[in-house]
């Protein structure tokens, strides 16, 4: 178990998402137990977010990448600027849960990376994330309903299948991976190969079921406005890992992401 004087540096990319950014940084700060650094880094556009940017300030610490360059930047730049041990990547479309933070420091070790369950609003979820619809969208999402059913499914356990995002690690093992990979030249997508990094340099995965965030489902990406750039760039990610590591991601089913050919590619994972 950790020692709870190490702290935590959240940090949330965000890309034309005011909306869904406002009900993220809410929760966060509400339902935080101790006081952490929120960092948000904003990839472009920031003159779409600052009223809620303005709304929090007190509270965050905004990183103004100035132009869009990608959520692998957003990410490392982030880290970066990180000034606790421990940093908790959350997509912009998540919300937090009571407590989230209590929980990763009760379960993170020295060389892991933990992920939290996401609440999906429809299935079949990611990773076996459980499926419960409290909203499709930050108006109408029920947000006591969601705080009051996350507290009791709560289990004192950690697994094995961690998944992607989100995820909370040392900084330093961050650094030591080399961060995410700029090579990706998508605006959304990830490095897709960074936890294979992590484990090559022998940093173990798991899952707490402690935690769980609400997930609306990338909505400023896959189902919004800037979808076709998004669903185009999937390929080109797999040709780009398949180029570096001589082979391509592992193909699953149950995923949205559906680049070519009805090919259904399940994040970062690998053979």
């Amino acid at each position: 178990m950790a020692k709870l004087k190490v702290m935590i540096s959240i940090i949330i990319p965000t890309y034309r998402n005011p909306e869904y950014l406002d009900i993220c940084l809410k929760s966060c700060i509400e339902q935080q137990h101790y006081k952490n650094q929120i960092i948000v880094a904003v990839d472009g556009f920031i003159e779409e977010s600052n009223e809620v940017l303005l709304k929090y300030k007190k509270d965050i610490n905004v990183l103004d990448l100035g132009e869009n360059q990608g959520m692998q930047q957003a990410l490392n730049l982030g880290v970066m600027n990180a000034t606790n041990e421990v940093i908790f990547i959350v997509n912009d479309d998540n919300v937090f849960c009571k407590d989230f933070d209590k929980a990763i420091l009760e379960d993170i070790k020295e060389r892991s990376v933990i992920t939290l369950n996401q609440i999906e609003p429809t299935g079949p979820g990611i990773f076996n994330f459980p499926v419960k619809d409290f909203g499709r969208n930050p108006q109408e999402f029920k947000y006591k309903e969601f705080i009051d059913y996350e507290s009791s499914i709560k289990k004192d356990k950690l697994s094995v299948d961690g998944g992607i995002f989100p995820f909370a690690m040392y900084k330093k093992y961050y650094m030591a991976a080399g961060g995410f990979d700029t090579i990706y030249n998508s605006p959304f997508i990830c490095d897709w190969d960074f936890f294979l990094k992590l484990d090559l340099i022998g940093i173990g995965m798991s899952r707490s079921h402690k935690a769980h965030l609400y997930h609306f489902g990338s909505t400023a990406t896959k189902n919004g406005k800037e979808s076709d750039r998004f669903k185009e760039s999937e390929h080109p990610a797999a040709q780009t890992f398949l180029y570096k590591w001589g082979f391509g991601p592992q193909i699953f089913e149950n995923n949205s992401h559906n680049p070519k050919n009805n090919e259904i590619i399940k994040g970062i994972k690998y053979e």
